[in-house]
């Protein structure tokens, strides 16, 4: 059995790895693929395809359990999860657990042939501990056939089933985390604050959030590259 976290990893941070990781040890599970998501060429993007598989890469160096998973990326033109999963399957076999967030179970029903996805994996939703999950409408009698409480019943079926799972998620984006390099990075941000305090305020709360969630690697990588900071890569 393997885990898999598909995004657009523009950069990867811990807020996206640490509450995977929290969840192959309570799911048993040995490996975590980290799959860069294909974007579609209308969607803009600070980097490039390359830079953002190379940050993944860097990422997964950080932890043995982690592997940059790239068959997405291989695949024709338009990507869907249901085509990536088949795929997947299709190459070993192997039993896989797709992990989501809430967000996305909420928008289920807008994927591409939603419906087979349990054909080629069991779906794990990554809960924050805190929330009160309560899900939407449309698929609770989806989720009342499917729904699973038990891990054996994961390792010892191939496919077809949901997991709902606390886990420690972060309160930090990718989003946030393109602005605070470009500001940490500027030089001519003084127009933007009133003195020269707030512009160092505005400095030291940047290097703290990038410290903070970006594994070094992709630190250095980001400023060796001088990716994200221009403002048009906000």
């Amino acid at each position: 059995m393997r885990a898999i976290l598909g995004g657009t990893f523009n950069p990867p941070h811990l807020g996206h790895v640490s509450p995977a990781l929290h969840l192959l040890s309570a799911l048993n599970i040995d490996a975590l693929g980290l799959m860069p998501c294909k974007l579609p060429p209308h969607k803009s993007v600070a980097v490039s395809e390359e830079h953002r598989v190379n940050m993944v890469k860097l990422c997964c160096e950080q932890d043995k359990r982690l592997y940059p998973e790239l068959i997405e990326l291989s695949l024709p033109s338009p990507s869907y999860t249901v085509k990536t999963l088949r795929a997947l399957k299709e190459r070993d076999n192997k039993t896989i657990c797709f992990f989501i967030g809430a967000d996305s179970l909420y928008n289920l029903k807008s994927w591409f042939e939603w419906e087979r996805l349990l054909d080629f994996c069991h779906l794990v939703v990554m809960r924050r501990d805190s929330d009160t999950f309560t899900p939407p409408d449309d698929l609770v009698e989806w989720l009342k056939a499917n729904k699973t409480e038990d891990v054996l019943q994961l390792h010892a079926q191939p496919n077809g089933l949901v997991f709902l799972a606390d886990t420690p998620l972060h309160p930090v984006s990718s989003t946030q985390l393109r602005s605070a390099v470009q500001t940490d990075a500027s030089s001519t941000l003084q127009e933007t604050y009133m003195n020269e305090t707030a512009l160092h305020d505005a400095k030291f709360q940047a290097t703290t959030l990038i410290a903070k969630w970006l594994p070094q690697a992709v630190s250095d990588y980001i400023y060796t590259h001088r990716l994200y900071q221009e403002l048009s890569n906000k």
